[in-house]
C-alpha cells in the first residue's frame, strides 16, 4: 500500500502574486549589496586606483631632507692631516652615509620617476661599496694615498650618471660633491 506523502506545514501568510505590469522590488539584501558595491566604487575612484608612489614634489622634499642632513654631518668629519688618518676619514663618512642610503632606498616614487630614482640610488649604493673596498685595502696595508687616488677614479665613473639622474629628478641636495 502506498505511503501518504507528508507536506511541510504552510504559513498562513501567503505572498501575493505579482500584479500584471507591476515591477518586483529587489530584496533588502540585494539593495545593501548594491549600495556596498557603489560605495566601494566611489571610494576607489576618489582614491585614484593608480600609482600610490611619491609625487615629484614629495620625492624632492623627502630625498632632499635626507641628503641635506647627511651632507651636514659629513661636513663635520675632520679631514686627515696625514695619510694615516685616511681610513678613519672614510669610515666616519661611511657611518654617516649608510643610514642615509637606507632611508633613500625606502622612498617609493611614482612610476614615471622610478627609473631615474633607482639609477641614482643604485649609484649611491655603489659609491658606498667603493668606499668600503678602499677601507679594506688600507687595512690590508695599502698606501692610503694610492688607495684614495684609485677610489677617486672609481667614484668619478659612478658619480657622473648618478648626478645626471639626481638633476633630472630636481634633487640637487643629493648630488655627489
Amino acid at each position: 500500500m502506498p505511503q501518504p506523502t507528508r507536506r511541510a506545514p504552510q504559513s498562513s501568510r501567503r505572498t501575493p502574486a505579482p500584479r500584471r505590469g507591476a515591477v518586483a522590488l529587489p530584496s533588502r539584501a540585494l539593495l545593501i549589496a548594491g549600495g556596498v558595491v557603489l560605495l566601494l566604487a566611489i571610494v576607489l575612484i576618489a582614491k585614484g586606483c593608480g600609482d600610490k608612489g611619491l609625487s615629484a614634489e614629495q620625492l624632492r622634499s623627502q630625498a632632499s631632507e635626507i641628503c641635506v642632513r647627511a651632507n651636514d654631518r659629513t661636513d663635520t668629519v675632520a679631514v686627515p692631516n696625514a695619510p694615516a688618518g685616511g681610513e678613519r676619514f672614510l669610515a666616519e663618512g661611511l657611518t654617516i652615509m649608510r643610514p642615509a642610503l637606507t632611508r633613500l632606498q625606502a622612498l617609493r616614487p611614482k612610476k614615471e620617476l622610478q627609473d631615474d630614482y633607482a639609477l641614482a640610488v643604485a649609484a649611491n649604493a655603489r659609491q658606498l661599496q667603493l668606499v668600503e673596498q678602499a677601507i679594506v685595502a688600507i687595512r690590508r696595508g695599502g698606501d692610503p694615498i694610492d688607495v684614495y687616488a684609485q677610489l677617486q677614479r672609481r667614484l668619478d665613473l659612478v658619480t657622473a650618471p648618478a648626478n645626471r639622474a639626481w638633476r633630472r629628478l630636481g634633487i640637487n641636495a643629493c648630488l655627489s660633491r
